[in-house]
C-alpha cells in the first residue's frame, strides 16, 4: 500500500506538470488556432447549463442545445487533443525511459517502473506502458466519432466509447490496488513492474537480480553437463556396437 499511495502522489505531480505545458503550449496560436472559437463555444454551453441551474429550460431543451455544442467543442478541441497526446507520450513514454524508469514525480517520491525481471524498462515498453494507462486509443477513437460522424448520430458512440475507456482505469486502478506486486492492466501489457528506490529497497533488488543471474548460471552449467552426459552415453553405445560388430565378423572369419 505504501508503493501505491508514492505512485498516486508521483502521477499526481506529473499529471500538474503535464498539464501546466499543455496550456501553456494550447496558447500558441499558430499550436491551437482554433483557441478563441472554442472559448466563444465554452461559453454557450456554460449559458446553457445556467439556464438548466435556473430551471429556464427543461431537460429535454437542454439535452437539444448540449449536444450540437458539445460536437462543435470536440472538433474545435483537436489540436489540443493531438498536443495532450504528444505530450503526454514525450514525458511518460520517452522522457521515463532516458530517465531508466522515472519520471520528475517518481523521482521525488523514489520509485521507479522496471521490466519484470527488475532490468532497466526499454524504450517500447515505456510507450506501451505510457498508452495503455493514459488511455491513448480511447482518445484517438472519440476523436475520430466527432471527426468522422455528424452531431446527429455521434452522441451515443462517443459516450459508449468514453465509458470503455473509464472501465478500463477502473480496472487498472483496482488491479493495482489489490495485487501484492501492485501490477495494473498497463504492467501486464509492457511486461512491467514499480518498485521503490531506496536505498535498502535498491539494495534487496540488486540481490534478487544477482540471485536471479546466479540460478540461470547455475542451470546453464547443469544443462550443458546433462548435454556432455547424454553425448558421452550415445558415444559409449556406438563403441560397444562397434566393438560388437568387429566380434561377430571374427567370429565368422574362424567358422569359414
Amino acid at each position: 500500500m505504501g508503493t501505491f499511495f508514492r505512485r498516486a502522489g508521483a502521477y499526481l505531480i506529473d499529471l500538474f506538470i503535464i498539464s501546466a505545458i499543455v496550456t501553456l503550449l494550447s496558447y500558441l496560436p499558430i499550436l491551437n488556432p482554433n483557441r478563441v472559437q472554442y472559448s466563444e463555444k465554452y461559453n454557450e454551453l456554460v449559458m446553457v447549463q445556467e439556464k438548466l441551474t435556473n430551471n429556464d429550460i427543461s431537460m429535454d431543451e437542454y439535452k437539444g442545445a448540449y449536444i450540437p455544442i458539445a460536437y462543435e467543442l470536440y472538433r474545435l478541441n483537436w489540436n489540443s487533443v493531438v498536443i495532450d497526446m504528444v505530450c503526454v507520450l514525450l514525458y511518460f513514454g520517452v522522457l521515463q525511459f532516458i530517465m531508466k524508469g522515472q519520471t520528475i514525480g517518481k523521482k521525488l517520491l523514489q520509485v521507479r517502473v522496471v521490466n519484470k525481471d527488475g532490468s532497466d524498462i526499454s524504450l517500447v515498453s515505456s510507450i506501451i506502458r505510457c498508452v495503455i494507462l493514459s488511455n491513448l486509443i480511447i482518445t484517438i477513437a472519440l476523436q475520430l466519432i466527432v471527426t468522422f460522424m455528424n452531431e446527429n448520430n455521434y452522441f451515443n458512440y462517443y459516450n459508449n466509447v468514453n465509458l470503455i475507456g473509464s472501465v478500463l482505469l477502473y480496472i487498472t486502478l483496482f488491479m493495482v490496488l489489490v495485487r501484492q506486486d501492485g501490477r495494473g492492466l498497463h504492467d501486464f501489457v509492457a511486461g512491467t513492474k514499480v518498485i521503490l528506490t531506496t536505498k535498502e529497497e535498491e539494495m534487496k533488488n540488486e540481490k534478487l537480480i544477482e540471485e536471479q543471474k546466479i540460478l540461470e548460471s547455475e542451470y546453464e552449467i547443469k544443462k550443458t553437463e546433462e548435454e556432455k552426459e547424454k553425448t558421452k552415453k550415445t558415444e559409449k553405445k556406438g563403441t560397444k556396437k562397434e566393438k560388437s560388430k568387429t566380434t561377430t565378423k571374427k567370429g565368422k572369419t574362424k567358422t569359414t
